[in-house]
């Protein structure tokens, strides 16, 4: 497949030079990009992602039915989130998980999973022999196919379950889901990575219809939205006058003598129709005599299925099913075997698959479609290059599944009842949602660009800051956009600087006095210091530290060279089991670092140095030590040199000797020019001794000390 050129979006920033700290989002359709079918959108952010659905043709066979999986490294996807149990969005799925290098997690609805097994299995069931597969006809299996029965049963073992609203978290990814509508168990995913939301759609419907609510509309808005452009820019009849034309289409086939042919995947819509047929004959008792036959094995699995999830459906359903099950019709009979069927006179039959590739649907069609009397009813989307799509444009002559041409003579009539928006609701959606950014899939390439233009159209109308940006790649085209990272931290242990402030103000004023600084799964967090160990997978542990070695001066000389060394020297005492030798003098230096010398056996004295590990402790430590080791050799000479490191510390300088300190210490490590005085930021009333404010290479921070009860902190 020939490279398409990437599609460059600009999201959250300037459309200007790069701005430092940006993260490129990428969007590829490998599947369902300007087409219907083998839907399958690969995301990557910060290193992360994400494949959304993995359909296959219903006009394509073998592995030209396939999205382009070959072009991705699938070992490095993490994720794989299925909307829905529709083939052109799930049946790939097996094939993903059994024949290539993917090891990611799977999600999908409950109902999607339960559905998607039964419709897989009937699907690798009526897959010609011709397709790949042993011969033998339907029900061959067969090695040389996508994959079998034993493939799709390791696969959904591999799925993870889900219900709509749970947020589930992986290796950086956020997600969660909605309600879509389409089918049961349809689902729309928003997944959060590094701060950048999105909201895959998948298909859905904006409808209430006889068993299945309307699609949930989302409150947060995303940042990106992938949504289905199915329908383009045309307008759905309501349901009532879809209903009556379906119906009536019926009658007017079976009254004057003739077989109707429903084609629709046995689970889905199939459902629905059932239930509008069983309706509509139970009110005729004209048509009590024409039988309805629902042709499909799964007839009864599907029963139970749809008895499982009927929480997932809507209030009317539920509140038949009180009384009696629905989806037990009075005037629909299963059919087993198309041979069993008894076509002499007229009859309605609903058949898989939908697209009448092959199985019972097409055998039907074949054997009736040469006479005037017939008919069929497409209720459902037709995808380009099925014959369902095909007879649309009502040709004089078809193609049998054998190969032989014959004529059409028998009427086709398309009632849509696929429960996909149509272009009014898409943009109510968008309208509810406010996305930054559109990303049109799931349509053929017409429909895709007219709507394209008409969301730009309609769009233009909004305030040029929340227009969004509409793209319509197709398979294989990347669309990258470029969004400034999140800098924010989330603080956990926060304390209030006044307890006595009222509940309003408070989270004006909330701040962390110490803590540690996390980055996990691209999100950082400022843990306070007691909220370490039960709010995060780390713990604040102290490092007992100490160091004993031979002190050859006197005391009285360590004493002097601490003094002149260090601003902040204060008498200490011993420690308990310290050392076995005579305490002599002790020191508590900058706070930080302890300080014993004892009298040993022999005429001997040992300086012993305690401290927790730290930054100031380590330091402070280490320059006493070297202290202790300089003076061995030549106190007089250290004597005459004079203060070391700062003036000696004062009771009442108020503090400007350890500013002196600081700001001579970030002279010396950022330049003179570089450090100069600063104000408070507006709201922060801490009082100062000292605020200083460093910038380098056009980045700035301030650093202050302020005064804690006899202590000074930075």
């Amino acid at each position: 497949m020939a490279e398409p050129p990437p599609v460059q979006v600009v999201a959250g920033a300037s459309t200007q030079a790069p701005q430092p700290m940006e993260d490129t989002l990428q969007i590829t359709p490998l599947g369902g990009g300007k087409e219907v079918g083998r839907s399958c959108h690969l995301l990557e952010f910060r290193g992360r992602s994400v494949l959304l659905d993995c359909g296959i043709h219903p006009g394509r066979s073998g592995l030209d039915a396939l999205p382009f999986l070959d072009t991705v490294d699938l070992s490095t996807v993490d994720l794989l989130l299925v909307s829905h149990f529709h083939i052109d969005h799930a049946a790939g799925v097996p094939y993903l998980t059994e024949k290539t290098g993917f090891k990611g997690r799977i999600f999908m609805t409950h109902a999607t999973r339960a559905v998607m097994r039964l419709l897989l299995s009937d699907y690798i069931r009526l897959l010609p022999s011709g397709d790949g597969r042993k011969q033998g006809g339907e029900g061959s299996g067969g090695r040389d196919g996508l994959y079998d029965e034993a493939d799709l049963a390791n696969c959904c073992d591999k799925v993870e379950l889900v219900d709509f609203h749970q947020v589930v978290e992986h290796n950086g990814i956020r997600f969660w889901s909605y309600n879509a509508g389409h089918v049961l168990g349809a689902a729309m995913f928003y997944i959060e990575i590094g701060g950048v939301r999105l909201l895959y759609t998948g298909d859905y419907s904006m409808e209430e219809d006889r068993h299945l609510v309307p699609a949930e509309v989302p409150s947060l808005e995303p940042h990106v939205l992938i949504m289905e452009s199915t329908y383009g820019t045309q307008k759905h009849e309501s349901r009532d006058v879809r209903e009556a034309l379906f119906t009536s289409t019926i009658e007017r086939i079976v009254q004057r003598g003739g077989r109707c042919l429903i084609p629709a995947f046995a689970l889905g819509r199939a459902q629905e129709l059932l239930l509008i047929l069983d309706e509509y004959w139970k009110e005729r008792e004209d048509l009590h005599r024409i039988p309805v036959f629902y042709a499909s094995k799964m007839a009864t699995r599907a029963l139970r299925v749809y008895q499982t999830y009927i929480n997932m459906m809507n209030q009317h359903v539920r509140d038949q099913m009180d009384v009696a099950n629905p989806f037990r019709f009075a005037h629909v009979q299963n059919l087993n075997s198309v041979d069993d069927l008894d076509d002499t006179g007229p009859c309605v039959v609903m058949a898989a698959p939908g697209m009448l590739q092959s199985g019972v649907s097409r055998r039907l069609f074949d054997k009736w479609a040469s006479s005037e009397r017939n008919g069929v009813v497409i209720a459902g989307y037709s995808v380009e290059g099925t014959l369902a799509k095909q007879i649309l444009s009502e040709p004089d002559e078809v193609r049998t599944m054998d190969g032989r041409v014959q004529a059409r003579r028998c009427t086709v009539v398309s009632v849509s009842f696929s429960a996909h928006v149509d272009f009014f609701q898409n943009f109510s959606f968008v309208e509810a949602t406010r996305p930054d950014n559109i990303v049109l899939v799931h349509g053929e390439k017409n429909e895709m660009d007219r709507l394209k233009g008409k969301l730009v159209q309609e769009t233009n109308k909004w305030p040029s800051d929340r227009r969004p940006t509409v793209s319509s790649p197709e398979n294989g085209q990347l669309v990258k956009m470029k969004f400034q990272r999140d800098r924010r931290a989330a603080c956990v242990g926060a304390t209030w600087d006044d307890d006595q402030m009222s509940d309003v103000d408070k989270p004006k004023r909330r701040r962390v006095q110490a803590g540690v600084l996390v980055r996990r799964d691209l999100r950082t967090t400022l843990y306070a210091d007691d909220e370490l160990r039960d709010s995060s997978p780390l713990a604040v542990t102290a490092l007992a530290q100490t160091v004993r070695l031979r002190l050859s001066c006197g005391v009285d000389g360590l004493d002097f060279l601490l003094k002149q060394t260090f601003a902040d020297v204060q008498d200490g005492t011993a420690t308990e089991d310290e050392c076995d030798g005579t305490f002599q003098k002790g020191w508590v230096i900058c706070g930080a670092v302890h300080a014993s010398v004892y009298a040993l056996e022999a005429g001997e004295k040992e300086l012993t140095l305690n401290w927790n590990a730290a930054p100031l402790g380590d330091a402070v430590a280490d320059a006493t030590a070297c202290l202790a080791l300089h003076a061995a050799t030549s106190v007089p000479a250290l004597r005459n040199a004079g203060p070391c490191c700062a003036p000696p510390a004062t009771q009442r300088d108020g503090g400007a000797a350890a500013a002196a300190l600081v700001r001579d210490a970030l002279s010396d490590s950022f330049g003179e020019e570089n450090v100069t005085d600063a104000e408070p930021a507006d709201g922060d009333e801490q009082e100062y001794i000292c605020l200083m404010k460093v910038v380098l290479d056009e980045q700035g921070a301030t650093c202050g000390l302020v005064r804690e009860g006899s202590e000074l902190r930075a």
